[in-house]
Protein backbone atom coordinates (compact mmCIF):
# COMPACT_ATOMS: atom_id res chain seq x y z
CA UNK A 1 0.00 0.00 0.00
CA UNK A 2 2.70 2.46 1.11
CA UNK A 3 4.59 1.71 -2.16
CA UNK A 4 1.39 2.54 -4.57
CA UNK A 5 0.55 5.56 -2.66
CA UNK A 6 4.18 6.71 -3.13
CA UNK A 7 4.28 5.90 -6.83
CA UNK A 8 0.63 7.39 -6.74
CA UNK A 9 2.17 10.68 -5.70
CA UNK A 10 5.51 10.32 -7.59
CA UNK A 11 3.56 10.74 -10.58
CA UNK A 12 1.46 13.62 -9.75
CA UNK A 13 4.68 15.22 -8.60
CA UNK A 14 6.43 14.71 -12.15
CA UNK A 15 3.42 15.54 -14.14
CA UNK A 16 3.14 18.89 -12.21
CA UNK A 17 6.95 19.64 -12.76
CA UNK A 18 6.60 18.58 -16.91
CA UNK A 19 3.55 21.13 -17.22
CA UNK A 20 5.24 23.83 -15.60
CA UNK A 21 7.46 23.92 -18.93
CA UNK A 22 4.15 23.81 -21.22
CA UNK A 23 3.42 26.44 -22.74
CA UNK A 24 -0.25 25.46 -23.17
CA UNK A 25 -0.80 25.50 -19.08
CA UNK A 26 -0.28 29.51 -19.93
CA UNK A 27 -3.06 29.48 -22.71
CA UNK A 28 -5.52 27.25 -21.25
CA UNK A 29 -5.13 27.92 -16.93
CA UNK A 30 -3.88 32.05 -17.34
CA UNK A 31 -4.76 33.41 -20.44
CA UNK A 32 -7.88 31.89 -21.24
CA UNK A 33 -10.57 32.79 -17.80
CA UNK A 34 -8.94 35.79 -17.78
CA UNK A 35 -10.01 36.52 -21.84
CA UNK A 36 -13.74 35.27 -20.33
CA UNK A 37 -13.74 37.34 -17.61
CA UNK A 38 -13.02 40.23 -19.90
CA UNK A 39 -15.57 39.69 -22.30
CA UNK A 40 -18.12 39.08 -19.78
CA UNK A 41 -18.19 41.76 -18.02
CA UNK A 42 -18.02 43.90 -21.31
CA UNK A 43 -21.45 42.56 -21.58
CA UNK A 44 -23.13 43.62 -18.39
CA UNK A 45 -21.53 45.01 -15.21
CA UNK A 46 -22.86 41.99 -12.75
CA UNK A 47 -24.15 42.91 -8.92
CA UNK A 48 -22.65 41.23 -6.10
CA UNK A 49 -24.04 38.13 -6.43
CA UNK A 50 -24.26 37.74 -10.46
CA UNK A 51 -20.58 39.15 -10.13
CA UNK A 52 -19.32 35.80 -8.18
CA UNK A 53 -21.50 33.40 -10.51
CA UNK A 54 -19.87 34.68 -13.67
CA UNK A 55 -16.00 34.16 -11.92
CA UNK A 56 -17.41 30.48 -11.17
CA UNK A 57 -18.30 29.87 -14.64
CA UNK A 58 -15.47 31.30 -15.94
CA UNK A 59 -13.26 29.24 -13.84
CA UNK A 60 -14.77 26.08 -14.09
CA UNK A 61 -14.97 26.92 -18.02
CA UNK A 62 -11.52 27.19 -18.16
CA UNK A 63 -10.78 24.00 -15.92
CA UNK A 64 -13.01 21.95 -18.59
CA UNK A 65 -10.44 23.37 -21.32
CA UNK A 66 -7.44 22.97 -19.55
CA UNK A 67 -8.70 18.96 -18.96
CA UNK A 68 -9.19 18.09 -22.63
CA UNK A 69 -5.37 19.38 -23.58
CA UNK A 70 -3.80 19.34 -20.39
CA UNK A 71 -4.98 15.97 -18.08
CA UNK A 72 -7.00 14.71 -21.49
CA UNK A 73 -3.16 14.79 -23.00
CA UNK A 74 -1.12 13.08 -20.13
CA UNK A 75 -1.03 9.27 -22.56
CA UNK A 76 -0.74 10.90 -25.59
CA UNK A 77 2.33 13.12 -24.70
CA UNK A 78 3.60 9.68 -22.79
CA UNK A 79 3.11 8.06 -26.45
CA UNK A 80 5.14 11.38 -27.84
CA UNK A 81 8.41 10.91 -25.49
CA UNK A 82 8.50 7.70 -26.08
CA UNK A 83 7.57 6.03 -22.24
CA UNK A 84 3.90 4.86 -22.78
CA UNK A 85 5.31 1.44 -22.57
CA UNK A 86 6.16 1.85 -19.35
CA UNK A 87 3.43 3.22 -18.17
CA UNK A 88 1.00 0.37 -19.33
CA UNK A 89 3.82 -2.69 -18.37
CA UNK A 90 5.37 -1.09 -15.01
CA UNK A 91 5.00 -2.75 -11.81
CA UNK A 92 2.57 -0.82 -10.33
CA UNK A 93 -0.80 -0.64 -11.81
CA UNK A 94 -1.08 1.72 -15.41
CA UNK A 95 -4.38 2.87 -14.23
CA UNK A 96 -3.05 4.26 -10.85
CA UNK A 97 0.01 6.01 -12.95
CA UNK A 98 -2.28 7.17 -14.59
CA UNK A 99 -4.77 8.79 -12.01
CA UNK A 100 -1.87 10.23 -10.34
CA UNK A 101 -0.71 11.88 -13.71
CA UNK A 102 -4.21 13.47 -14.01
CA UNK A 103 -4.01 14.68 -10.34
CA UNK A 104 -0.95 16.07 -10.89
CA UNK A 105 -2.23 18.12 -13.74
CA UNK A 106 -5.56 18.95 -12.44
CA UNK A 107 -3.89 20.47 -9.08
CA UNK A 108 -1.79 22.85 -11.29
CA UNK A 109 -4.46 23.92 -13.52
CA UNK A 110 -6.55 24.62 -10.88
CA UNK A 111 -4.00 26.21 -8.77
CA UNK A 112 -3.32 28.46 -12.12
CA UNK A 113 -7.45 28.96 -12.91
CA UNK A 114 -8.00 30.28 -9.89
CA UNK A 115 -4.74 32.80 -9.80
CA UNK A 116 -5.95 34.24 -13.06
CA UNK A 117 -10.01 34.47 -12.51
CA UNK A 118 -8.40 35.92 -8.61
CA UNK A 119 -6.42 38.59 -9.93
CA UNK A 120 -8.69 39.32 -13.27
CA UNK A 121 -11.59 40.18 -10.87
CA UNK A 122 -9.87 42.05 -8.86
CA UNK A 123 -8.34 44.43 -11.67
CA UNK A 124 -12.09 44.70 -13.35
CA UNK A 125 -13.01 45.72 -9.45
CA UNK A 126 -16.05 42.83 -9.60
CA UNK A 127 -17.45 43.10 -5.98
CA UNK A 128 -17.19 39.01 -4.93
CA UNK A 129 -19.09 37.51 -1.71
CA UNK A 130 -17.56 34.59 0.40
CA UNK A 131 -20.39 33.97 2.78
CA UNK A 132 -19.14 30.22 3.76
CA UNK A 133 -15.21 29.48 3.01
CA UNK A 134 -15.48 26.18 4.22
CA UNK A 135 -18.03 24.79 1.61
CA UNK A 136 -16.10 26.08 -0.92
CA UNK A 137 -13.07 24.31 0.07
CA UNK A 138 -14.92 21.24 -0.41
CA UNK A 139 -16.04 21.88 -3.14
CA UNK A 140 -12.69 22.37 -4.40
CA UNK A 141 -11.73 19.18 -3.24
CA UNK A 142 -14.44 17.82 -5.48
CA UNK A 143 -13.64 20.18 -8.28
CA UNK A 144 -10.15 18.70 -8.40
CA UNK A 145 -10.98 14.44 -7.93
CA UNK A 146 -13.72 15.62 -10.62
CA UNK A 147 -11.25 17.15 -12.89
CA UNK A 148 -8.88 14.08 -12.05
CA UNK A 149 -11.46 11.76 -13.18
CA UNK A 150 -12.49 13.36 -16.38
CA UNK A 151 -8.85 14.02 -17.63
CA UNK A 152 -8.07 10.32 -17.49
CA UNK A 153 -11.40 9.34 -19.00
CA UNK A 154 -10.80 11.52 -22.28
CA UNK A 155 -7.05 10.15 -22.04
CA UNK A 156 -8.04 6.73 -22.78
CA UNK A 157 -9.78 8.27 -25.96
CA UNK A 158 -6.95 9.49 -26.86
CA UNK A 159 -5.17 6.08 -26.55
CA UNK A 160 -7.31 4.72 -29.06
CA UNK A 161 -6.67 7.39 -32.11
CA UNK A 162 -4.06 8.92 -33.74
CA UNK A 163 -6.24 12.09 -34.26
CA UNK A 164 -6.38 13.57 -30.88
CA UNK A 165 -5.88 17.19 -31.85
CA UNK A 166 -9.51 17.15 -33.73
CA UNK A 167 -10.55 15.28 -30.59
CA UNK A 168 -9.57 17.82 -28.26
CA UNK A 169 -11.67 20.56 -30.55
CA UNK A 170 -15.28 18.41 -30.73
CA UNK A 171 -14.93 17.64 -27.50
CA UNK A 172 -13.92 21.22 -25.60
CA UNK A 173 -16.61 23.09 -27.40
CA UNK A 174 -19.77 21.57 -26.94
CA UNK A 175 -19.14 21.19 -23.21
CA UNK A 176 -18.36 25.37 -23.42
CA UNK A 177 -22.02 25.81 -24.98
CA UNK A 178 -23.98 22.85 -23.35
CA UNK A 179 -22.67 22.44 -19.78
CA UNK A 180 -24.70 25.16 -18.13
CA UNK A 181 -21.89 26.92 -16.94
CA UNK A 182 -21.36 30.49 -18.99
CA UNK A 183 -24.45 29.98 -20.69
CA UNK A 184 -27.58 29.05 -17.76
CA UNK A 185 -29.30 25.64 -18.49
CA UNK A 186 -32.57 27.14 -18.93
CA UNK A 187 -31.28 29.52 -22.06
CA UNK A 188 -30.92 25.87 -23.75
CA UNK A 189 -33.27 24.16 -26.24
CA UNK A 190 -35.30 22.12 -24.18
CA UNK A 191 -34.46 18.92 -25.88
CA UNK A 192 -30.42 19.69 -24.60
CA UNK A 193 -31.33 21.12 -21.03
CA UNK A 194 -30.55 17.14 -19.76
CA UNK A 195 -27.12 17.32 -20.94
CA UNK A 196 -25.73 19.72 -17.89
CA UNK A 197 -27.45 17.36 -15.57
CA UNK A 198 -24.20 14.67 -16.07
CA UNK A 199 -21.65 16.97 -16.01
CA UNK A 200 -20.24 17.40 -12.78
CA UNK A 201 -18.87 20.77 -13.23
CA UNK A 202 -22.52 21.87 -13.52
CA UNK A 203 -23.61 20.90 -10.09
CA UNK A 204 -19.78 21.96 -8.42
CA UNK A 205 -20.81 25.57 -9.87
CA UNK A 206 -24.22 25.52 -7.98
CA UNK A 207 -22.32 24.88 -4.67
CA UNK A 208 -19.49 26.94 -4.77
CA UNK A 209 -21.98 30.16 -5.73
CA UNK A 210 -24.40 29.28 -3.00
CA UNK A 211 -21.67 28.37 -0.70
CA UNK A 212 -20.29 32.41 -2.00
CA UNK A 213 -23.79 33.72 -1.90
CA UNK A 214 -24.83 32.40 1.34
CA UNK A 215 -27.48 29.79 -0.05
CA UNK A 216 -25.87 26.21 0.77
CA UNK A 217 -27.56 23.25 -0.17
CA UNK A 218 -25.79 19.36 0.05
CA UNK A 219 -27.59 18.18 -3.06
CA UNK A 220 -25.41 19.52 -5.88
CA UNK A 221 -22.41 18.47 -4.16
CA UNK A 222 -23.63 15.29 -3.18
CA UNK A 223 -24.59 14.68 -6.79
CA UNK A 224 -21.64 16.39 -8.46
CA UNK A 225 -19.51 13.43 -6.20
CA UNK A 226 -21.62 10.63 -7.52
CA UNK A 227 -21.24 11.73 -11.10
CA UNK A 228 -17.12 12.23 -10.23
CA UNK A 229 -17.28 7.94 -9.14
CA UNK A 230 -19.19 7.03 -11.99
CA UNK A 231 -16.15 8.63 -13.77
CA UNK A 232 -13.35 6.77 -11.71
CA UNK A 233 -15.41 3.84 -12.81
CA UNK A 234 -15.16 4.67 -16.67
CA UNK A 235 -12.56 5.36 -16.49
CA UNK A 236 -10.58 2.76 -15.37
CA UNK A 237 -12.99 0.60 -17.57
CA UNK A 238 -12.22 2.73 -20.83
CA UNK A 239 -8.37 2.45 -19.89
CA UNK A 240 -8.45 -1.25 -19.68
CA UNK A 241 -10.05 -1.59 -23.01
CA UNK A 242 -8.32 0.99 -24.73
CA UNK A 243 -5.22 -0.77 -24.22
CA UNK A 244 -6.28 -3.84 -25.14
CA UNK A 245 -8.09 -2.76 -28.24
CA UNK A 246 -4.80 -0.59 -29.02
CA UNK A 247 -2.78 -3.37 -28.95
CA UNK A 248 -4.82 -5.54 -31.65
CA UNK A 249 -5.53 -2.42 -33.74
CA UNK A 250 -1.82 -1.76 -33.63
CA UNK A 251 -2.53 1.86 -32.64
CA UNK A 252 -0.70 1.54 -28.87
CA UNK A 253 3.14 3.05 -29.80
CA UNK A 254 5.29 1.45 -27.41
CA UNK A 255 8.61 2.44 -28.86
Amino acid sequence: MSGALWMFLTAARMEQRAMRRNPLLLVNSGMLPAVFLVTAVETGRPDRDGATELVVAVALTALWGSTVWMSGGVLRRERTYGTLARCVSGVWSPYLVLLGKSLGATVTSVAAILVSTGVTAAALGLPLSVAHPGWIAVSLVVLVCSGTALGALVSCLFLVTRNGLVWSHALMYPVFVLGGLLIPADALPEWLRWVPEVISLHWIKDCMVGAATGDVTAAPLGIATLLTLGYFSAAGFAYRRSVEVSRKGGTLDLA
